[in-house]
């Protein structure tokens, strides 16, 4: 019992510091313009799958971006942990470009403090993660774009005993989800996203290769305010006004 909870915890604790809950995003591949910035707000369902029973974990994300310059672009997102990240942009779009890409490295952090469950016999968990996706959107008309966002996600998990094990998991992932703007300042992001663990090594115990049906699925809405976000085939930013 006590392993199949901290197996639900760590998947849980993937999923949250994988770029965005269940490796979701809810953004495209462009970087807000300098000085810019976004608010945004995500419903959501994750299903886990461990041992064989799956978990339904409805939750709401909230997070924040920033222009810091044209190309550059900080992230901070809340959900049952907390993420920051830094987008980068290596294609800007430009007139008649249809392809825009990003890359947003990210650290993040999930502990009791969220409301975590601690483990079978009240341990603290703790789990510290970090993860690159790597973003690449198209523009399907003036208005939307569909973002494909793979990505690879380490986690660390640890847990407050005097014979405590740490536990390294790397996973890989993706996001695709439909940017709709709606407004300058508002537009809504429907995005399906799933993480597969695939190598995990326990402290003194050896490495395993393969997780099983050890899983994640996630479904959710972003609904993004402010940042006057355009799409793939705008005009480039030294021409906006």
């Amino acid at each position: 019992m006590k392993r199949v909870l901290f197996r639900l915890v760590a998947l849980a604790g993937l999923a949250v510091l994988a770029s965005g809950c269940a490796v979701s995003s809810y953004t495209t591949a462009e970087t807000l313009p300098q000085g810019r910035s976004q608010f945004w707000v995500a419903p959501q369902l994750m299903r886990i799958g461990v041992a064989s029973a799956p978990v339904a974990m409805p939750f709401v994300e909230l997070g924040t971006r920033y222009g810091l310059t044209d190309d550059v672009e900080l992230g901070l997102r809340l959900g049952a942990g907390a993420q920051a990240d830094a987008k980068i942009a290596l294609r800007r779009p430009a007139p008649g470009r249809s392809l825009t890409i990003s890359v947003a490295p990210g650290i993040g952090y999930i502990g009791n403090f969220s409301g975590t469950p601690t483990g079978a016999d009240g341990d603290d968990l703790h789990f510290v993660g970090a993860t690159l996706p790597a973003y690449l959107s198209w523009k399907t008309s003036d208005s939307v774009q569909v973002t494909l966002g793979p990505r690879v996600t380490w986690l660390m998990q640890y847990v407050e005993t005097s014979t405590a094990g740490t536990t390294h998991t790397l996973a890989w992932g993706a996001s695709l989800g439909v940017l709709w703007q709606i407004s300058e300042g508002f537009a809504i992001a429907p995005e399906i996203a799933f993480a597969t663990p695939w190598l995990r090594a326990l402290t003194g115990a050896g490495a395993v290769v393969g997780t099983g049906d050890q899983r994640s699925l996630q479904v959710g809405i972003g609904l993004i305010f402010g940042g006057g976000a355009r799409t793939s085939g705008a005009a480039p930013r030294g021409d906006q006004g």
